[in-house]
């Protein structure tokens, strides 16, 4: 999906000629820093905060499940396999983050058959979208800046 606006100033020729820069820009490089800071984001929430994008706590392991577990395990972090697996992918229309994992959407979206309960870890919240605003505008800043 692509969403665009056709500005013009007439008597502002400086103004027209940043925007006219502007419109060349290849955005490439702020993809990439928009799917990495994603990226970091998801790892923070699997190594750290263990709650889903929406704020929600994940759920603990089962009783039984949790007999076999020692005290250095922790959700979705046994040998850090998920977490080392998150990577971020750029191409001309924008970024993904994701796993290649086959196990990696069981506790994405949960799995019944399997009696594993839903540990949503990829998504953006609305204090991960203040980062990502953040970086755009400060991307943004430092290209007007540079176009002016």
């Amino acid at each position: 999906m692509a969403v665009g606006a056709a500005i013009e100033l007439k008597g502002v020729d400086r103004l027209n000629r940043v925007l006219a820069r502007l419109s060349r820009v290849n955005t490439e490089d702020l993809m990439g820093a928009l799917a990495n800071l994603v990226e970091s984001q998801t790892r923070e929430r699997l190594e750290h905060t263990k709650i889903s994008p929406d704020y929600d706590l994940w759920p603990n392991w089962s009783d039984s499940y949790a007999d076999t577990r020692h005290a250095n395990h922790k959700l979705l972090e046994n040998e850090g396999h998920l977490v080392d697996s998150v990577v971020s992918v750029v191409d001309d229309g924008g970024g993904e983050v994701g796993s290649n994992l086959v196990y990696a959407s069981s506790h994405q979206y949960g799995d019944d058959k399997r009696n594993l309960p839903q540990r949503e870890y990829l998504g953006v919240n609305a204090d991960n979208m203040e980062q990502l605003e953040a970086a755009l505008e400060a991307w943004a800043d430092e290209l007007i800046g540079a176009a002016a």
